[in-house]
């Protein structure tokens, strides 16, 4: 959070902890949490033979007894919210974070959660436990913050996996209307003022995704489907480092229908190459309307593929490409 705030000061309108320690790996620390819960157990690995990246191959398999109860706090969201919150605040009273920026959570889903991590009958005697049980703390994060200094992402992932047919969600969750039932859904557990934003990803473990976007065609129709039914105040849209330095990447953003939300695009290159950063911003413009600008997913996870990149530069190339702050 300082670095973030020393870097980009002005720039910043809302600012995460960075989900470091355990949560550095986004879901996988969940695998922990619910095997510590009675009926809860790890069983044989989950194999996804479809998808074209084999570093998402083969995944943890959860296997979960019938009325499974997952008691309160145990999934840890709340507890890590409060607990960075609260130096959040400390930082914004020594003058480190600006005022007039929020604290961001950003929560996973409870489609991510339970289809990454289940498979057939163990996924549906999940799912409602689950889903009760994140949205429980969703509300407990909201009772603890004040809402003005609150924003809630929801990271969407494991839905768009599944939609490209990378991940096997069992049939009453497979559908596109219901990835869009559930996704509003998430929203509306996020009471205004505190801000609701959406992250739509196609993975960053190992900084590559289970399957690279060609465009951005299907995230634009699932944000058109869920902003029809339900608010939100921003969305994050990945940027392929490759396809996305074409301008056909981005043709569906003119389509696109946010009512007043921001759009975040994810031009920024894991690898800090600015030279590319400067192509895909160049194609991302093509497209003739305003951004925020952003990393494909998130900037944790420096280094684990080797590269020399610190957090700092990242942030730096943020700031060099943004509209200035007036």
């Amino acid at each position: 959070m300082t670095t973030t705030a020393k870097v980009l000061g002005r720039h910043l309108a809302r600012l995460t902890d960075g989900e470091t320690g355990p949560r550095s790996q986004w879901i996988w620390w969940q695998v922990d949490k619910l095997t510590a819960i009675d009926g809860i157990e790890l069983g044989p690995p989950q194999v996804n033979p479809e998808t074209g990246n084999p570093d998402y191959s083969i995944f943890p398999g959860l296997l979960v007894a019938e009325d499974v109860v997952i008691p309160a706090g145990a999934l840890g969201y709340r507890d890590a919210a409060v607990e960075s919150y609260a130096q959040f605040a400390r930082l914004r009273e020594a003058g480190v974070i600006p005022h007039g920026v929020r604290f961001q959570a950003s929560i996973p889903t409870p489609y991510a959660v339970v289809v990454a991590w289940a498979a057939g009958e163990s996924q549906r005697r999940l799912w409602q436990p689950y889903k009760d049980a994140l949205f429980a703390e969703v509300a407990a994060i909201q009772e603890a913050i004040p809402a003005t200094d609150l924003a809630i992402q929801w990271d969407v992932a494991v839905e768009i996996g599944a939609l490209e047919g990378v991940f096997q969600p069992i049939d009453e969750l497979r559908s596109f209307d219901r990835v869009v039932d559930e996704l509003v859904a998430c929203l509306e557990q996020v009471e205004p003022p505190a801000q609701r934003g959406l992250h739509l990803c196609y993975g960053d473990y190992k900084h590559r995704h289970f399957k690279a976007p060609t465009d951005l065609g299907l995230l634009v129709r699932l944000t058109n489907a869920v902003a029809a039914r339900a608010t939100f105040d921003f969305v994050h849209m990945p940027v392929d480092r490759d396809h996305g330095r074409a301008p056909e990447y981005f043709a569906a953003l003119r389509d696109l229908q946010l009512d007043g939300a921001e759009l975040a695009l994810g031009v920024i290159d894991y690898e800090n190459a600015a030279a590319r950063v400067d192509e895909l911003v160049a194609a991302a413009d093509t497209a003739g309307r305003p951004y925020l600008v952003a990393t494909e997913c998130g900037m944790a996870r420096l280094g684990e593929r080797g590269e020399a990149v610190t957090l700092a530069e990242l942030l730096s190339q943020h700031a060099r490409v943004a509209v200035p702050v007036r």
